[in-house]
């Protein structure tokens, strides 16, 4: 492989600075849904990847035919496309550069996914659905398990060479109760497909599904039964970790991506409110709000040795005491800052994809004590956790989520379920609100293996953690 990258790096001497990238992903995917299989899919793609900068302007091709002829032919179009742009422009564009590297990056794993035969992957997954159709007001089971493996060469016109290889596993299960005419869902671990992380296939053993499908198939029907809020009001509102990691997501992760916020990205998700006049100055949360951006996170589905930039993996400091101090970048966006360096968080999903600006592992650093002792505090509120669906506008300012658990919270517990609850909120009022935030004890890390960004599109792998925390005078009411 090496032979054809450096064919590539060859033919883009004319450039001020080449690259190319090799990238092999491997898939599996079982689902089962109502006690029956619905797919086993296995997948195999890779191909090459070549970019080239000329006076700061990025050209970009692929091929997935892994033949001599072919990597220069995309060689050929990077470099002529950059030319074009250069031109087009009629200005030099900043375009940092970065240290030699050398090196080998692997996720550490206990024992390879790829390995487990799928029969044992199915029977997992038809033991989870036996418990949840225990009860006939389960209407609707499902399943799933995914894994990938991602095998990245990369060189680059500074002498860089580096390889990784990265493994990704995760699942979950979701049981539907229909009870009066009313349908609601539990899921396990959580929504939108599970949790995910960088591991084998111990991370599945670890998350115990057996154990928790009775609770599960109870709760949804629970919850079918639970009563709606009568009215929305203003009330004291305490976030589960789930819930806390997708209100990261969307309302920091995006709005601090470089690219956004200087106006490189707009078309996709929309641009950002925290503009870079405002770096240093703008209060985005209460003083409790301590965000980082952490490649070097063990596990973490953000994690690597290098960005596909060629960028070593970095923990940047995004929010400090509530104010923004830091964004995410590339070699193309970060000098907008008046850094001399990228963060370090430029990546591609793929062989035939551009590196653009994503988030690695965005996460909230965790505060002091438990859970209960938050709750312990609150004569009247509610409990949110376990994302249902979000909204959030083009600037990521106005915001609405709701939950698929949601608890009264009366006197200092847990009291009555509540069904179809929604909070909404500004995005630095909302922050700003935060009064209290659980310890590392109840720190959790989640992994959302589905970010998208990017015309044509791009599907990224993204880490988040967070601990319970508690926010004041947050309207809250009902979808139905």
């Amino acid at each position: 492989m090496e032979k054809y990258l450096h064919v590539a790096l060859e033919k883009l001497k004319e450039a001020d600075y080449g690259e190319a990238r090799f990238v092999r992903i491997t898939s599996q995917d079982v689902t089962v849904r109502n006690g029956r299989l619905e797919s086993v899919s296995e997948s195999v793609e890779e191909g090459i990847g070549v970019r080239a900068v000329v006076g700061g302007s990025i050209g970009f091709a692929a091929t997935n035919r892994v033949l001599i002829d072919e990597v220069v032919k995309a060689s050929e179009r990077a470099l002529a496309y950059a030319k074009a742009s250069y031109k087009a422009l009629g200005k030099t564009k900043p375009f940092l550069s970065e240290p030699r590297h050398e090196g080998e990056y692997r996720t550490e794993v206990g024992v390879d996914p790829f390995t487990v035969p799928v029969d044992r992957k199915i029977d997992l997954l038809m033991k989870v659905d036996e418990i949840l159709a225990k009860d006939p007001k389960i209407v609707l089971r499902t399943g799933s398990l995914h894994f990938r493996k991602i095998e990245k060469v990369f060189v680059n016109s500074e002498g860089s060479f580096l390889k990784q290889t990265i493994y990704m596993t995760g699942g979950g299960y979701t049981a539907y109760a229909f009870v009066d005419g009313v349908l609601a869902h539990r899921s396990y671990p959580a929504p939108h497909g599970g949790n995910h992380l960088q591991a084998g296939w111990e991370f599945i053993e670890e998350m115990d599904f057996l154990r928790y499908a009775d609770q599960i198939r109870e709760e949804a029907i629970m919850f079918a039964k639970a009563d709606t809020l009568k009215e929305e009001m203003e009330t004291t509102l305490v976030l589960g970790t789930h819930q806390m990691i997708l209100q990261i997501h969307e309302s920091v992760g995006h709005p601090l991506e470089l690219d956004r916020a200087i106006g490189y990205e707009a078309s996709y998700a929309g641009t950002s409110f925290a503009r870079i006049e405002n770096l240093g100055k703008l209060r985005y949360g209460s003083p409790l709000m301590n965000i980082v951006a952490d490649a070097t996170l063990k596990r973490g589905l953000g994690t690597f040795g290098w960005d596909d930039e060629g960028v070593e993996a970095q923990r940047v400091d995004l929010i400090r005491e509530g104010i923004l101090v830091g964004y995410l970048s590339s070699r193309d966006s970060a000098w907008a800052i008046g850094l001399n360096r990228s963060g370090g968080m430029a990546r591609a999903s793929g062989f035939n994809r551009m590196p653009m600006v994503r988030m690695t592992n965005v996460y909230l650093l965790p505060g002091e004590g438990t859970l209960d002792d938050i709750l312990s505090e609150i004569k009247d509120g509610v409990y949110m956790d376990l994302n249902k669906s979000w909204s959030i506008d083009q600037r990521r300012l106005n915001f609405q989520f709701s939950t698929e658990v949601a608890y009264r919270i009366r006197n200092g517990k847990l009291a009555e379920p509540l069904r179809n609850v929604i909070y909404y909120g500004i995005t630095p009022e909302f922050w700003g609100s935060m009064y209290a935030l659980a310890g590392k004890d109840e720190w959790k890390l989640w992994g959302l293996p589905h970010c998208g960004k990017g015309e044509p599109g791009q599907s990224m792998d993204t880490g988040h953690g967070a601990s319970p925390a508690a926010f004041r005078k947050v309207r809250v009411g009902s979808t139905a």
